[in-house]
């Protein structure tokens, strides 16, 4: 009887060798926002005008473009300065200002050189449009 107690405890350790795994998946929603300081207005470089700063933010995997849009007509002529990029206003009332091939975070100066009319609008809208 002492025997078959023994041989009860005694059971095989392989069994404790398996190992076991999870796969994990996670799904993050795209959210891009652009947010603008309108801080240090006033003349920066010859004829260039500050209009302040803007940060950009956008986890959209594939990247985006930073949109501007203004009253159709108006601005014709007029140079936009963002950071290190630079577009020209045709009067269409909307310009892609930057592509991004990724998510991105970043903080820009946001400047602008008026066209012939001056500065004949007084709305600049800027919006990240998920690639």
């Amino acid at each position: 009887m002492g025997l078959a107690g023994l041989i009860f405890v005694a059971a095989p350790t392989t069994a404790l060798a398996a190992s076991y795994g999870f796969n994990l998946f996670a799904r993050v929603a795209v959210q891009c926002t652009v947010n603008h300081q309108p801080t240090g207005f006033g003349a920066i470089q010859g004829d260039a005008v500050s209009l302040g700063m803007f940060r950009e933010y956008c986890n959209a995997p594939g990247g985006y473009e930073l949109v501007v849009t203004y009253a159709p007509g108006t601005l014709v002529g007029t140079r936009l300065i963002a950071g290190n990029d630079e577009i020209l206003l045709n009067g269409s009332g909307q310009a892609v200002l930057s592509r991004a091939q990724g998510p991105r975070i970043q903080e820009r100066p946001i400047a602008a050189v008026p066209g012939g009319n001056g500065f004949d609008s007084d709305h600049l809208d800027l919006q990240i449009i998920p690639s």
